[in-house]
């Protein structure tokens, strides 16, 4: 994207923060990592989102100017990367409740889709599912389901939804992620366009710990 500098700051040798009007980077956030990239020849190493602005953590020898257009693009591996990971999870939960087991038994409560991916689900089986649950996400990855999203008020995401997160805003309108022919969540981050994408799925554990059922994930 092109886009021009609306506020710098410094944050370190050779290190500054820096909002511009328009972006195409991920900041970091719903358990996804960060964009990085480049603005202009410099070096974007981190993306957050603060006080509901986008910060965009540069390092290069000199600053650019506020008012400056400057020419931005993100490092794609990393995000396609990180794009299918964060699907991947999805895929996981998704054939959790497939199986039955959340969210009434297992109720999803965080993940993270870094480089050692997992879900926490408060509760637990009392049985090994390990197997079961990689194969009915491997089973979900071979048919190419479709991901759609679409932005919904939350009265409509409530009718939708299999499961809800607490403390969803109430005054804004949230986006709903939609697996074709399997169901709906509230959902930020980027996603593949289905299922296919994310490849072959591996669930190395799936382990019970202080009243919570963890599942670690792979992508192959």
């Amino acid at each position: 994207m092109d886009a021009h500098v609306l506020e710098l700051y410094p944050e370190g040798e050779k290190r500054w923060r820096v909002i511009l009007d328009k972006t195409v980077f991920y900041p970091m956030g719903g358990g996804q990592p960060t964009d990085q990239g480049k603005l202009g020849e410099m070096s974007v190493y981190q993306v957050m989102m603060k006080d509901g602005e986008i910060w965009h953590y540069i390092q290069n020898d000199t600053a650019p100017e506020v008012g400056q257009t400057i020419h931005g693009t993100i490092d794609w591996n990393r995000r396609y990367q990180n794009m299918k990971v964060h699907s991947a999870g999805h895929v996981v939960d998704f054939a959790m409740y497939l199986l039955g087991y959340s969210p009434k038994t297992l109720n999803p409560q965080k993940g993270d889709h870094g480089k050692k991916p997992f879900i926490v689900y408060a509760g637990v089986l009392g049985k090994d599912i390990r197997q079961e649950l990689e194969d009915k996400s491997n089973e979900l990855v071979i048919k190419a389901l479709p991901f759609i999203t679409v932005f919904v008020p939350l009265e409509e995401l409530q009718k939708d939804a299999i499961y809800l997160q607490p403390g969803l805003p109430t005054n804004k309108p949230l986006r709903k992620l939609t697996l074709v022919g399997v169901g709906s969540v509230a959902d930020g981050g980027t996603q593949v366009k289905n299922t296919s994408e994310v490849g072959k799925i591996s669930i190395p554990s799936v382990s019970e710990e202080n009243g919570n059922t963890i599942v670690v994930y792979r992508i192959e």
